[in-house]
């Protein structure tokens, strides 16, 4: 970094990128890092108004945030090009915080999934935060910055009926373990694995109760206690990487 380029980035304020960030636990991440005084890169696909909501709701912050779209099955080139270019990143010098939120999530038995199923999946849980640290690398590595994916308490304890969707989780932990030897010490790679935070309203009550009852905590979790974690590990000592903190209430 030149020295110009240093001395702005030394005036700015950090800069966290989350994708999937236009609802549920993406957007309270991107609102608890507002708080905290990041500036916030925005991500959506289909969700354009609840982005522009937490735009607004950034801006109030007294924080800067932009929003940019894209599908991440298809666009990741097109999206990656995005982010280096937008105002925020180019102020900053690079981008300090990359958060693997997007995920995709469903119930199928293992007998009735296609690959068109699979690839979806993969697509979005893991290929994504794959090519999305790759292609941010130098931007990443500017500033000295972290990645945090959202792993799942399934990549260990895999459940019935959820095959698809627990070996991409799987794939991403192994990724996180992966990169936090591969692109130490420059970038310090982390991830959260949560448990019973925000049931999708397709999942029935009996399931949940299910859950819920093998949780030593006795309640669901909640977005915010996501948010903070994350926070933690974007903000915290700076020689913790290559972990998976479970946020799951003691749920084994």
């Amino acid at each position: 970094m030149s020295e110009e380029s240093y001395a702005n980035n030394s005036k700015s304020k950090k800069l966290v990128l989350i994708t999937g960030s236009a609802k549920r636990l993406g957007a309270a991440t991107a609102l608890k890092f507002a708080e905290s005084g990041y500036d916030v890169i925005i991500h959506y696909n289909n969700s354009k108004g609840e982005a522009e909501n937490i735009v607004k709701k950034i801006k109030q912050l007294g924080a800067k945030a932009v929003m940019i779209k894209a599908d991440l099955t298809t666009e990741l080139d097109i999206f990656v090009s995005d982010v280096i270019n937008s105002e925020l990143v180019k102020k900053r010098g690079g981008l300090d915080v990359l958060i693997n939120s997007a995920s995709k999530y469903e119930k199928v038995e293992f007998s009735k999934v296609t690959t068109e199923m699979w690839d979806s999946m993969h697509g979005i849980n893991s290929k994504a935060p794959y090519f999305l640290t790759q292609g941010l690398l130098e931007s990443l590595k500017s500033v000295d910055g972290c990645v945090i994916n959202m792993v799942d308490t399934s990549y260990q304890y895999p459940w019935e009926n959820y095959t698809n969707y627990c070996a991409s989780k799987a794939s991403l932990y192994n990724l996180t373990l992966s990169l936090s030897y591969e692109l130490a010490p420059k970038i310090r790679v982390n991830g959260i694995a949560p448990g019973a935070i925000m049931f999708p309203e397709w999942i029935e009550d009996e399931d949940k109760e299910i859950i819920l009852n093998q949780i030593p905590m006795e309640r669901e979790g909640t977005v915010n206690e996501i948010a903070e974690t994350a926070l933690f590990l974007a903000n915290g000592p700076k020689y913790i990487t290559g972990q998976i903190i479970a946020v799951d209430g003691g749920l084994k």
